[in-house]
């Protein structure tokens, strides 16, 4: 074989080397911002937030509260939280940062990872009281706000997104009224009142 050939034949060598560790490389030093994406906080069931709801469920759904006191004779707690994203949106999200790092060789990273860490959730932070039954009479929202009651879009708010707004509960006249009985008079309330809190 002629030198020239030799060294031509070394080079494509090398080179396609260079271009299986590439790959390699890419294959497994890509994909953190489609797994940042996937590790988002997830969605809370903001529904809990109504009159009537019991503490017990309010903290399966919320967490731990950050502070409980008695006020007045009723409990006070105080929820912070992240608002997060549904299974459906982390999925779609790590997709498209899969599909964008093969399609940029990696550097779509550059833009991803940073996307991810500001797309985090939103915080909320509220304050429930409670009544004598431990549900909840009334949620003030500390911050939030356009979480817990979402803007318009094009004019209507969706079905999804309609929540009625959070009101004191009537006080229960007897301690054997359950939820059950609570719930005409709270729906009662709020018919007629603007859906915001």
């Amino acid at each position: 074989m002629p030198a020239s050939a030799t060294g031509h034949y070394s080079f494509l060598c090398r080179s396609s080397w260079a271009a299986v560790a590439l790959v390699g490389l890419l294959l497994t030093g890509s994909g953190c911002a489609a797994i940042k994406a996937t590790q988002q906080p997830g969605k809370k069931d903001l529904t809990v937030l109504t009159p009537g709801t019991p503490r017990t469920r309010l903290i399966c759904e919320l967490g731990a509260p950050l502070w409980t006191e008695e006020r007045d004779g009723a409990t006070v707690d105080i929820f912070s939280f992240k608002q997060g994203y549904t299974k459906a949106v982390k999925a779609g999200r790590a997709l498209v940062h899969g599909a964008a790092d093969v399609a940029t060789g990696g550097l779509w990273e550059v833009v991803g990872i940073p996307a991810e860490s500001l797309a985090d959730g939103k915080d909320v932070k509220v304050e429930v009281t409670y009544d004598d039954r431990r549900a909840v009479r009334s949620v003030d929202v500390i911050e939030g706000q356009e979480v817990i009651s979402p803007r318009r879009r094009f004019g209507r708010l969706r079905k999804a997104d309609q929540k009625p707004a959070v009101v004191e509960s009537p006080a229960v006249e007897s301690s054997t009224a359950g939820p059950a009985t609570a719930e005409p008079a709270v729906a009662e309330q709020i018919e007629g009142q603007p859906r915001s809190f």
